[in-house]
């Protein structure tokens, strides 16, 4: 009766069920889809031609020939990265995108020493290399894939540090601005003017040491963070970089504060009502203990 009478003092009500999460409330769900759309706008653009490649060859493993216009038809950006098909004979290697000679003259030098390296399972190789204090990523496959002697090298290769640069902002630009079928609504960097429409998702990319790397958005509050990759992975890779960290925020998230309190308050009702009972046991066996004494005594 005690705790019957204190829950309807308090106006405790049972928890109800919380919702499935969904990609329009703000929740961890919400964060790790726009996590996952800027995972694949910064990597779709050098795997794509790699993927369809692959594809493409294992469909028929006795082909032996692919053009460079190929591999250009397959990428997904016009400028990144760069495609190359180098005949193993050593007669020519075309580039579908301007490269640094010396970054060319050492991409030859490592498909030529794989030339004769087996691979049963027509694997990708990969490779990074320095050239004048630049960092490069090559991947490339033979043709044929499982051929002993190929007749050609295709892949990919590309500066990660123009990649850092240059390519993931623009790259990252063009999904935050995407006007036809966009992922969420991002939030601007400005405050909007003019009735502009406005969204609440914000992001960052943090650096191995902490600092904004690149961020899109103006909420950044520690309790308005729905999502970071940091707290999922315990080495997160972000944009080719180990140890970075890309953290998803929205403005329409609720303070994690509130809800503590919101869920501790039956376990404060709870405490109060056996803190009540116990006293009334108490105080009814002491009293019950008097009584009986008293009766004692008179007899």
């Amino acid at each position: 009766m005690v705790v019957g009478g204190l829950y309807i003092l308090t106006g405790w009500k049972p928890e109800e069920e919380e919702p499935q999460a969904d990609l329009d409330t703000p929740s961890p769900a919400l964060g790790r889809a726009v996590a996952t759309a800027v995972h694949q706008a910064v990597t779709d653009p050098y795997f794509a031609p790699l993927e369809k490649l692959a594809e493409y060859l294992s469909e028929d493993l006795d082909r032996d020939m692919i053009t460079i216009d190929q591999m250009t038809k397959w990428a997904v950006d016009d400028q990144f990265p760069i495609c190359f098909v180098w005949e193993t004979d050593g007669s020519r290697i075309e580039v579908d995108n301007p490269a640094s000679p010396w970054a060319l003259e050492q991409v030859v030098e490592i498909i030529r020493q794989c030339v004769y390296k087996v691979n049963p399972s027509g694997l990708l190789f990969v490779n990074t290399f320095k050239v004048k204090d630049e960092k490069y990523w090559l991947g490339f496959l033979k043709v044929p894939m499982n051929a002993e002697e190929p007749t050609q090298m295709v892949g990919i290769f590309f500066s990660m540090d123009h990649y850092i640069i240059e390519d993931v902002p623009r790259l990252i630009d063009k999904l935050v601005s995407r006007r036809r079928f966009p992922l969420v609504p991002f939030q601007l960097n400005d405050p909007p003017m003019q009735k502009e429409p406005d969204g609440d998702i914000s992001f960052r990319i943090l650096d191995e040491s902490g600092v904004v790397y690149f961020q899109r958005g103006r909420t950044f509050e520690q309790k308005k963070m729905i999502y970071a990759e940091s707290t999922w992975y315990p080495k997160p890779i972000v944009c080719m970089q180990e140890g970075w960290d890309l953290q998803v925020f929205s403005s329409n998230a609720v303070a994690t504060e509130e809800k503590d309190s919101k869920n501790r308050r039956p376990w404060l009702v709870y405490i109060i009502a056996l803190m009540a009972v116990t006293f009334l046991y108490w105080w009814g066996s002491s009293s019950y203990s008097r009584i009986t004494k008293r009766s004692t005594a008179e007899k």
